[in-house]
């Protein structure tokens, strides 16, 4: 079964590899055929985000090569599927626009990876001998859960200056033919938003508390390992560069 799930996954990385770069191609060629047109600036717009979405997913290839961080399998494929949805789905293919609250899921994905980022954080700082940060599993989760929400505020906070300075339409302050939202109604997208980061923040909170309280193990095939054997590899290369220098 579990082979069964490695291969599924493994396929669908390369699909997503694919896509970008399918979409990537095909905006830089629409860039030229629609040179000095209106509809070139819009091309332009999706090459960029098609060509970000390319890089950043090397980020977890890049983490593992340039530092001692190594990123689970399955976190690796969840911050994919996030790229995907985000800027191919999301963005390019308009499922922001035409699909409702498409941009929660997006919230909820993205609090719950961060949430995992939080246990993590402490797993690794407690494993390496910090004696001072031996928490217990209720602070552990409540650590996660201030991390993943923190996060969330900030991008609000994104969202309201890229509306405020950007022209842009992020929190939903006014509808698709540009009539603007008054009162509570101008609200409800920022206040929707903060209600889902919190509802996966607390859904991972909860889960790895029962987890390291009961000692089940959940926590640990999602956790993101900082090596020591390639941390003091790196140390010891980098002393042996400077003494022949």
């Amino acid at each position: 079964m579990r082979e069964t799930i490695k291969k599924i996954s493994y396929y669908i990385i390369i699909f997503i590899y694919a896509s970008f770069i399918l979409i990537t191609g095909y905006e830089l060629f629409q860039i030229i055929q629609t040179n000095g047109t209106p509809k070139q600036s819009e091309h332009f717009l999706r090459f960029v985000q098609a060509g970000f979405g390319l890089i950043a997913l090397q980020f977890p290839t890049v983490l593992r090569k340039r530092t001692s961080i190594l990123l689970p399998q399955r976190i690796s494929f969840l911050y994919a599927i996030f790229l995907y949805m985000a800027l191919l789905l999301g963005s390019i293919g308009g499922f922001y626009n035409t699909i409702t609250d498409w941009d929660k899921i997006q919230h909820a994905l993205s609090a719950a990876l961060v949430g995992v980022l939080g246990f993590s954080v402490i797993a690794n700082l407690q494993q390496n001998g910090n004696e001072e940060l031996k928490l217990t599993p209720l602070l552990s989760s409540l650590f996660s859960f201030c991390l993943a929400t923190t996060i969330g505020v900030f991008w609000e906070f994104y969202e309201f200056f890229a509306d405020t300075y950007l022209g842009q339409n992020a929190q939903k302050f006014m509808t698709a033919d540009g009539t603007l939202l008054v009162g509570q109604a101008a609200l409800v997208d920022t206040m929707g938003d903060l209600i889902v980061n919190c509802t996966a923040a607390a859904i991972v909170a909860t889960l790895g508390y029962i987890s390291l309280k009961k000692d089940i193990g959940w926590l640990e095939g999602y956790l993101i390992v900082i090596s020591q054997d390639e941390t003091k590899e790196r140390k010891n290369n980098t002393k042996k560069k400077r003494r022949t220098k």
